[in-house]
């Protein structure tokens, strides 16, 4: 739970900037301690417990062009001023590894996410697409914003861990499934749906089971290869838990001529973490499904699937993307009805 709460490389590299200091000369405890109230979930760290908790002062979208600006010269190793670096600072605390920030709009917190420097695909509109997508195939997803900063593409993301109350921020507990199933990062022999479904039959509704299945299928048609368990979370509401609403949802590239079979992150059923429609019906009991309502799943998802070059052009995707972008949904393409 705690490495939930830590930042991860684009975090620290932000923090350690601010420090003055490498990433590497700093201790997990630094991280957790310079961290702010960003963070995800509802935990804080603190030298002492006399100490205040953090404030949450998180830049405004009406700051986002400097931040870009900030996180354009941090990768390039540029010095910047300090004010600018302030602003990045504020409301970076989260994982991942590409840029990204948190901001305060239309009374709510975003997750901003916009271009890295050596980006050769517009990933915040095809992240904004693969997401909305996600929400045609029923699996439950933040509201999404996507908008345009001067030629930068900022993909918007709700945050579901926080919502504004008459006293302030209200902070909703989170879990990574990496956590909820008490793995470590290096436990990847360990990480599998089915038994992520198993201990989740012990704390949630049925609902939230059959949605995992349906994100597992999701992640084959568009070829995500990073759902990894810290990509999937649960949250806790009044001692409730329930699975998170999705996120980091986006096709990993592949190429024509390479060959189209890949695998998952996670085991998606007998063949291990072969990306297959026949893997992922053969454990459907595990999710409470019978083989027909599994396959019927499938077979609704890939019919929505199968439209996803037009769904990308009404995005804003170019059409030279999407034809880049074609070989990660071959899956898709190869199974339509």
């Amino acid at each position: 739970a705690f490495r939930d709460a830590a930042p991860d490389y684009w975090g620290r590299l932000v923090i350690a900037a601010d420090t003055g200091a490498p990433p590497e000369a700093l201790s997990e405890i630094d991280f957790l301690l310079a961290a702010n109230a960003t963070r995800v979930g509802n935990l804080d760290f603190r030298s002492s417990p006399e100490n205040h908790e953090p404030g949450l002062g998180p830049p405004h979208f009406n700051d986002l062009a400097q931040i870009i600006q900030a996180a354009q010269k941090l990768t390039a190793g540029e010095t910047m001023d300090a004010g600018l670096l302030k602003l990045l600072r504020q409301g970076t605390s989260m994982g991942g590894a590409r840029p990204k920030c948190t901001v305060e709009w239309q009374d709510a917190l975003w997750m901003a996410k916009f271009p890295a420097r050596e980006d050769t695909l517009n990933i915040p509109r095809i992240e904004f697409a693969t997401m909305e997508l996600a929400r045609r195939c029923g699996i439950t997803v933040p509201e999404l914003k996507l908008v345009s900063i001067g030629e930068n593409d900022i993909f918007l993301s709700h945050r579901f861990d926080r919502e504004k109350g008459r006293a302030g921020w209200l902070k909703y507990g989170f879990l990574s499934a990496l956590s909820f199933m008490q793995w470590d990062e290096g436990d990847r022999h360990l990480w599998d749906y089915a038994a992520i479904a198993d201990v989740m039959r012990h704390h949630m509704k049925a609902d939230d089971i059959h949605e995992l299945y349906r994100r597992m299928v999701f992640n084959m048609l568009v070829r995500n290869t990073d759902d990894h368990p810290r990509n999937h979370g649960f949250v806790l509401d009044e001692g409730k838990m329930s699975l998170s609403p999705a996120y980091d949802i986006v096709p990993t590239p592949a190429q024509f001529g390479v060959g189209t079979g890949f695998r998952l992150a996670m085991s998606a059923g007998g063949q291990g973490r072969e990306a297959t429609l026949e893997n992922a019906l053969s454990r459907s009991a595990r999710y409470g499904l019978s083989k027909e309502r599994a396959r019927a799943i499938a077979q609704e998802l890939v019919e929505t699937v199968s439209g996803w070059r037009e769904h990308f052009e009404e995005c804003g995707v170019s059409r030279r993307q999407v034809e880049f972008l074609a070989p990660s949904f071959a899956i898709c393409d190869g199974n339509r009805a």
